[in-house]
């Protein structure tokens, strides 16, 4: 089915009528695990980018993982961006975890404090909820979910303080972190103390950082006067600052490492933004590029095929090349009359996803566009078998009318 799109603008948002039809209303379900590690029943939200049920076993794909701390009000706008952004190219579609608080501040602390100023009780369970995803969450999500090899963690406050604990302590546990204004400043910065230590030593490479830190400061203060602050008030922001000049410092211990202040965003607003500037930067090596170099390019077939491989290098597991961004390409090249480059594009996307009837429906178009009926007809029956397009049985019906 033909996609319309203009390459000047940006190809992949726009989607033929079978996408339209198929649109899917449900961001994601519900679901839980009982949890003798903490000895309770764990409610989970999750986001799949496929329909229906789909394992290891019967999944042509597999998918990497986000976990989201705080999942109940995060959820949704992380899993929200992790799918627009995987429609555009620019990341991997993802599956995301959203796990729902039972007592807060005790998961999400590492250390307990008693008599605390933060309003902040039963505090001190951080390495038990870890222990939970490592050996209970993480298992049950690979055994019911076509999972990839490569997980991501996302906390934000006394989440993003959960984040540096296990980059500190556990960093093989996820392959990315996200820590958006990270409450380090927890039993006297004491994951802050850690975590400079950890990172000094090295031994971080093939991992990713991104920290994120929102505007907590007067007005007229700067992140450079605020240094000099010894007030209850700025210890966030301080601490935070402070961990970014330790991991500049520490350029040996491989860890790719970025940081991003936003002056106009408060501690509530800024992770909504920040997940987007972290999904960004994580996989800023992931989309590939659509210069008139690159697309006009003779051997097309052939970057796209090296540009996933370095992909799936970067990932540690097998990236297919985007079906869209295969078939806009294959319409393209058919546009300016390089049939030899469009009948590639197509053949390489009917062999990575061949249960796509809407791929094989392109095929078709190629063949039509060529003059070549009979394997026009044989591609649009194959697209009509795997689905009723009603698009695609009218181009057969045309075909195969008697005249």
């Amino acid at each position: 089915m033909k996609y319309f799109f203009n390459f000047l603008i940006l190809f992949f948002t726009v989607f033929g009528a079978t996408a339209q039809s198929q649109m899917k209303f449900s961001l994601g379900f519900a679901d839980s695990v009982k949890s003798s590690v903490l000895n309770e029943q764990r409610h989970l939200l999750v986001y799949t980018p496929y329909a229906g049920k789909q394992t290891r076993a019967t999944s042509t794909q597999t998918y990497p993982v986000l976990y989201v701390l705080d999942g109940e009000s995060n959820f949704r706008s992380v899993a929200v961006t992790v799918e627009r952004l995987a429609q555009l190219g620019l990341c991997p579609p993802m599956i995301v975890v959203g796990i729902a608080n039972t007592d807060r501040s005790r998961d999400l602390t590492p250390t307990a404090v008693a008599n605390n100023t933060s309003g902040v009780h039963n505090s001190g369970g951080g390495e038990k909820f870890l222990s939970f995803i490592e050996r209970e969450l993480i298992p049950h999500i690979d055994s019911n979910h076509p999972t990839a090899p490569y997980k991501l963690l996302w906390g934000h406050s006394l989440g993003g303080l959960m984040v540096m604990q296990t980059m500190a302590h556990n960093k093989d546990m996820f392959n990315g972190y996200i820590a958006i204004d990270a409450a380090i400043w927890w039993d006297k910065h004491r994951v802050l103390d850690e975590s400079k230590s950890a990172l000094g030593k090295g031994g971080y490479e093939g991992k990713t950082l991104f920290l994120a830190m929102a505007n907590r400061m007067e007005k007229g203060v700067d992140t450079t006067a605020v240094q000099s602050d010894t007030t209850e008030q700025t210890e966030l922001i301080r601490y935070n600052l402070d961990l970014v000049r330790h991991i500049r410092r520490h350029p040996g211990n491989k860890l790719r490492f970025r940081h991003a202040y936003y002056e106009n965003e408060s501690h509530n607003t800024v992770p909504f933004i920040a997940s987007y500037d972290a999904l960004r930067f994580l996989f800023d090596y992931y989309a590939f590029p659509t210069g008139d170099s690159q697309i006009n390019h003779p051997d097309l077939p052939s970057l796209i095929a090296e540009h996933y491989r370095r992909v799936s290098k970067e990932l540690g597991y097998q990236i297919l090349p985007g079906a869209n961004l295969v078939n806009n390409l294959g319409y393209y090249s058919l546009g300016q009359k390089k049939y030899d480059v469009a009948r590639q594009l197509f053949n390489m996307n009917v062999l990575n996803y061949p249960k796509d009837a809407n791929l094989q429906d392109s095929f078709g178009d190629y063949y039509k566009a060529v003059g070549d009926k009979k394997n026009a007809i044989a591609w649009y029956k194959k697209a009509l078998a795997v689905m009723e397009i009603p698009e695609t049985r009218a181009k057969l019906n045309e075909l195969t009318k008697k005249k």
